[in-house]
């Protein structure tokens, strides 16, 4: 079960509020089906006065630590009530659309560097060295990325470059940084940036951080008007085994000013192939 959470306000002034007087607020709640996941969406229609959470609980359950809700939505934290929230979409966004520029940018020369810090996305190596034979690792963690070199000679004979120098950042084609960027990468101004977060520092190049694109229709109909799709959407990828989520690729992508569909980034990154050239 996965419980939504919405407050309806409906306080009026003037006339309004005296027949508002007269009525009490009220819970309104919707049991939709996806696969053989339920969703409960709970709508509290506030007339006047405060939301009454001892009200809210026994429709809430045990699933106060895990609401989905609107951002901003004040929530009595007190009562151990949170906003669910999950990054694990976003990244895997990121990481399709690295896959899906590769594929498509007509060449197997792209330089390419991971900057992975954790080592949380080792298991992305193996995609790119696929499309490409200049794949390089930026991570403090190169013990583990030492090791997927290894097993990548090994299995497929691909030589995979691992440090914790930031060099290779100067000379590559296309950037994977999946977690928000906090320092400058003193990258070429034509490189394609591509992350999961909007970066605290700014960039040489524009950081495409932001990615869109369409939701299934299984589980649009299911979505509550007041929960933002793609917030929805990693919802149901991480909580209600919506795997197939995980394989889409942008339709849309931004960096904070322009908007690129598939082809324009395409183009980008194959016009900074022939400048390098």
């Amino acid at each position: 079960m996965i419980t939504a959470f919405h407050t309806a306000d409906r306080t009026a002034s003037g006339a309004g509020a005296i027949l508002n007087l007269f009525r009490r607020n009220r819970i309104r709640v919707e049991h939709l089906y996806c696969d053989s996941v339920a969703l409960k969406s709970i709508t509290y229609e506030r007339f006047r006065g405060r939301v009454n959470w001892t009200s809210v609980d026994r429709f809430i359950g045990g699933h106060r630590n895990r609401i989905l809700c609107r951002e901003g939505t004040e929530l009595p934290a007190e009562r151990g009530y949170r906003r669910y929230e999950s990054d694990a979409l976003r990244l895997r966004l990121c990481e399709n659309a690295a896959i899906f520029l590769l594929r498509n940018a007509g060449s197997h020369r792209v330089r390419v560097v991971l900057l992975d810090d954790t080592g949380e996305h080792a298991g992305l190596c193996a995609y790119l060295i696929e499309e490409t034979d200049r794949v390089s690792v930026v991570t403090k963690n190169t013990r583990l990325y030492l090791s997927e070199a290894d097993r990548l000679l090994e299995e497929k004979g691909a030589v995979l470059t691992v440090g914790k120098s930031s060099s290779p950042l100067r000379f590559a084609d296309l950037i994977i940084a999946p977690a928000a960027l906090t320092r400058d990468l003193h990258c070429a101004d034509d490189a394609v940036i591509l992350s999961a977060f909007a970066p605290t520092v700014a960039q040489n190049a524009p950081v495409i951080s932001d990615y869109s694109f369409e939701l299934p229709e299984k589980y649009a109909a299911v979505k509550p008007d007041y929960l933002d799709e793609m917030y929805f959407a990693s919802a149901m990828y991480a909580l209600a085994g919506g795997h197939e989520l995980g394989a889409s690729v942008f339709r849309r992508c931004s960096d904070g000013d322009t908007i690129h569909t598939r082809k324009s980034l395409i183009e980008q990154l194959k016009r900074r192939l022939a400048h390098r050239s």
